[in-house]
């Protein structure tokens, strides 16, 4: 007689066998990614200033490698020049930026202030037909969500001040030893896993450091090409406030999507208040024409082949990115993703994508 097990495993229809073993394990997945997600949240200054060094690292080593490859400098002398001339670079573009910022700063707002009460009494008149207590309550709600989001952030709270010394300084601290010491790291590493996996570590390895300096570089570039651009397209229509207006445009480029789009945004509405509807309309259209260009032109021409997730994914990620660790995660999110995407097809012997990946020209 058949075994009573095989006999119910026959009572069962495939269709069920099959998902129901793929929904335990989903389950299972998703029990560790949320608890691992609840442990990084505790120590999210420290995981955000390690990954942060990361990205400055990869920015600054080549400099470095110059020193030490070329000029004979040990490791530690040629990363802490590296990195001392990194903030003298960073403090003289904050002394010449910040002025011209400040002085513009009451212009800028009482100009949106304007454009906003131009757009409120829009969807009164206009055909919405909106009171004035419904817009009210959508601000009261949309304020109170991003009150919730921020408090729960990682810069919620009182000790956001706290938080950002203290994280900036451990990230700069993480990124000298990163320079000084993390090829040595790296071979120490290798040198003790099999060769099999040697390999795959250090090719994965590669794959995301490569994939982390492309990005970095080729974002400031593409944010550069559309404050220029657009300042540009300013000074022809003749809107004020370029200068502000091309420094919000460039700081934008570094959240993909989202930070053009507001950005933009901005620019219109100075255009609109100052100069009317047509100057508004036509700086809309600079701003479409130059968003349209670096999609299709700039970012496939910088990034090649470093940078291929979907726009959905890369909107999806800045978004969950923001909402889980505040300001700091939707800067972090689209290139964690980028290095990820690009480790996993690193080691990976098969031909496939990722899902994440676009699949237009391979």
């Amino acid at each position: 007689m058949p075994d009573s097990a095989e006999t119910e495993r026959r009572l069962i229809p495939d269709w069920l066998i099959k998902w129901g073993g793929m929904s335990w394990r989903l389950l299972a997945i998703g029990t560790v990614v949320y608890f691992g997600f609840q442990i990084l949240k505790t120590v999210s200054v420290v995981v955000i200033a390690v990954i942060l060094a990361l990205f400055l690292a990869s920015v600054l080593w080549k400099p470095v490698r110059w020193l030490m490859d070329r000029a004979n400098w040990p490791p530690a002398l040629a990363s802490l020049t590296v990195v001392i001339g990194a903030l003298l670079v960073l403090a003289g573009v904050v002394a010449v930026v910040v002025p011209q910022v400040a002085s513009n700063f009451d212009s800028l707002s009482q100009d949106l202030s304007a454009a906003w009460e131009d757009f409120r009494d829009w969807l009164v008149t206009g055909p919405l037909g909106l009171s004035e207590q419904q817009i009210d309550d959508f601000i009261d709600q949309a304020f109170e969500q991003a009150r919730n989001i921020q408090g729960s952030s990682v810069l919620g709270g009182a000790s956001a001040v706290v938080e950002i010394i203290s994280g900036f300084f451990l990230a700069l601290i993480a990124t000298f030893f990163v320079l000084k010491d993390g090829r040595a790291m790296m071979d120490k590493l290798l040198e003790r896993l099999p060769d099999e996996r040697a390999q795959d570590v250090d090719a994965g390895v590669r794959a995301g450091w490569i994939t982390l300096s492309h990005y970095m570089g080729g974002i400031a570039l593409v944010g550069l090409f559309d404050a220029v651009v657009i300042a540009i397209g300013m000074l022809v229509v003749g809107v004020p406030l370029v200068l502000p207006i091309a420094i919000l445009v460039f700081f934008g480029a570094f959240f993909p999507l989202i930070g053009a789009f507001v950005s933009g945004l901005f620019a219109v509405a100075v255009a609109f208040v100052n100069g009317g509807l047509v100057d508004g309309l036509i700086i809309l259209a600079i701003v479409t024409a130059v968003q349209q260009f670096e999609g299709d032109v700039v970012m496939p021409l910088v990034f090649g082949r470093t940078l291929r997730l979907h726009p959905l994914v890369i909107m999806l990620g800045v978004a969950a990115g923001g909402i889980a660790f505040g300001l700091f995660g939707a800067f972090l999110a689209v290139p964690v993703i980028a290095v990820i995407v690009a480790v996993r097809e690193a080691v990976d012997d098969s031909s496939e994508p990722s899902l994440l990946s676009l699949t237009r020209g391979r």
